[in-house]
């Protein structure tokens, strides 16, 4: 795992590699006619470790340094594995892919050339071997086998294999200076820093490690389900509002502590599982926006509550909606709103306008199936990506979209995961409990580091088993993730050490009105180290971001 990290911080230079051919590509369309055609097959890893984003990493790098527009076009990716599925299918695929293969394969595509190949990881060495077949046997199949010490070789001995094509099969000539690796100094974030020390990002994994340890700030003895922060009253200090499963808990530091100002008590049939607070009705008073199910969890109540100068009133209640404040890309806070829909997956989203004290569609987003809105935050993820948006799916997987509202990317580990769940109306295998669909908690976007560009704070809980223990959510610890685009894909940058039981919520805020950002979660945790224990005990704590 150590040397993974090379490879995903060098990749932040495809930004540019994009740029450069999205360039090119538009001067070239339709100067040149009967473009050829490459089809690129995954590579087969050979490794103990799971490289599926190597994989898809490699599919990515060589379609974009084969691309030119007019001249060479290279099939996508969803086309690629359907030609592969449907030739597995019909029997013509037995065993592993060979340059005999390849051709009947790509004969069947109607294709011009067959890209595919193998990595091979084993200790610290790796190596590369592929071959580009021409399905037509007029020429020689260019053979390309490398091998290095290093994984963070990976990228040059790609951009060589991808040089050898372009010169000996299209006569093009790219300069393999536009890929190379950024040199990165080692990295630190205020007291938060890379566990383990080496070479920049080398250290694998990076765990977040505060000089002084993160600080506790509140424990009780119930679970927190949710969290958001907000100068609620007006007084020039910002609160720290939380959410058992029918209450609201509104407090304010003192010191290092959290002193409780008030608690709100709802209907004891209630189930909140999420809390965003802004003013979105201009009045000066950021409202609390709460989403609530009922406690059978087939049916929405959310509600929301603001202060009025002197108590906290309901402005509104018993919506059918899930709530996210999302911020836009100039900073302010927009709401987002979905309906009920099928399931917690299969609702439309709203953006929402305020009109006194109620909250109207104003247009529906575009985004795919499957997407909530409780994981969903506003980009843009990459550089040059416009209007995009970030999601944890219902399969808990990180998927970015593009401003057309299709899926551009979708990462291979997964995301998320809270112990907040929606009662389906399917039962489950041994017909006595219905099925659960679990939420996954947010996502924000906030500048970080010596760079302060945007990067991506996301959660993590991990299921005991990998989850294969059973159909209830049990988790052994949480973290939270900062992530930012290395030009295919969403890497780590930094994360907490793991935190023993669940992370339900987090925010990014100045609770001590210090000047210096705090992020604030909220942990879960149980009265024993047991699987089959109850979630009992909630603590809030911060690290600091400097």
């Amino acid at each position: 795992m150590r040397k993974f990290m090379q490879i995903f911080f060098a990749f932040k230079t495809m930004v540019a590699v994009l740029t450069f051919f999205a360039f090119w590509a538009a001067i070239g369309t339709g100067l040149c006619g009967d473009a050829k055609t490459v089809a690129v097959f995954p590579f087969e890893m050979n490794s103990s470790q799971d490289l599926g984003f190597l994989q898809n990493g490699l599919f990515s790098m060589l379609s974009s340094r084969l691309s030119d527009a007019g001249k060479v076009d290279v099939l996508d990716r969803e086309t690629v594995d359907n030609a592969l599925a449907k030739a597995k299918a019909g029997g013509l695929v037995k065993g592993p892919l060979n340059e005999g293969l390849a051709r009947d394969i790509g004969a069947q595509m109607g294709v011009d050339y067959i890209l595919f190949g193998s990595l091979t990881h084993y200790g610290e060495s790796i190596s590369l071997d592929a071959s580009m077949v021409d399905v037509s046997g007029k020429k020689q199949t260019l053979a390309f086998f490398e091998q290095s010490n290093s994984m963070g070789d990976v990228i040059p001995l790609v951009n060589s294999f991808a040089g050898d094509i372009n010169m000996k099969v299209f006569n093009r000539n790219i300069d393999n200076k536009l890929y190379a690796r950024p040199q990165e100094e080692n990295p630190t974030l205020g007291g938060l820093q890379y566990a383990g020390g080496g070479d920049s990002y080398g250290g694998g994994m990076m765990a977040m490690q505060a000089s002084q340890g993160f600080t506790t700030h509140l424990k009780v003895e119930e679970v927190i389900r949710a969290m958001a922060t907000g100068d609620l009253n007006k007084d020039g200090r910002l609160q720290v509002v939380t959410a058992t499963d029918s209450a609201l808990q509104i407090y304010h530091l003192e010191g290092t502590l959290l002193t409780e100002e008030i608690s709100l008590d709802y209907a004891s049939y209630l189930r909140i599982i999420g809390l965003d607070v802004a003013d979105i009705n201009g009045n000066g008073y950021p409202e609390i926006f709460v989403t609530a199910m009922t406690i059978n969890r087939e049916t929405l109540s959310s509600f929301v509550v603001e202060y009025n100068g002197s108590s906290y009133t309901t402005l509104q209640d018993g919506l059918s909606y899930y709530f996210r404040v999302i911020d836009s890309v100039d900073g302010n806070p927009v709401l987002y709103a979905q309906d009920k829909g099928r399931g917690p997956y299969a609702g439309k989203i709203y953006i929402m306008s305020a009109a006194n004290d109620t909250y109207l569609e104003e247009k529906p987003i575009r985004v795919p199936k499957g997407t909530s809105v409780l994981s969903l935050a506003r980009g843009p993820v990459r550089e040059d990506g416009g209007n995009e948006f970030l999601n944890i799916n219902q399969h808990h997987r990180l998927v970015l979209i593009n401003d057309a509202g299709s899926n551009e990317w979708e990462s291979t580990e997964k995301y998320g995961k809270t112990n907040n769940y929606w009662i389906t109306g399917e039962p489950a295998a041994d017909q006595t409990v219905r099925e659960r669909d679990y939420f996954n908690p947010r996502i924000k976007f906030h500048p970080v580091g010596e760079d302060q560009k945007n990067k991506v704070f996301l959660i993590t809980n991990s299921e005991f088993g990998a989850g294969s223990i059973g159909r209830i959510k049990r988790f052994k610890d949480g973290r939270v993730e900062i992530m930012s685009w290395n030009g295919i894909a969403l890497a780590p940058v930094f994360q907490t050490v793991p935190l023993q039981g669940w992370v339900s919520d987090f925010d990014i805020a100045d609770i001590d009105n210090d000047g210096i950002e705090e992020l604030v979660i909220s942990v879960v945790t149980r009265s024993k180290i047991a699987i089959l224990t109850q979630d009992k005990t909630s603590n809030i704590i911060s690290y600091k971001l400097k």
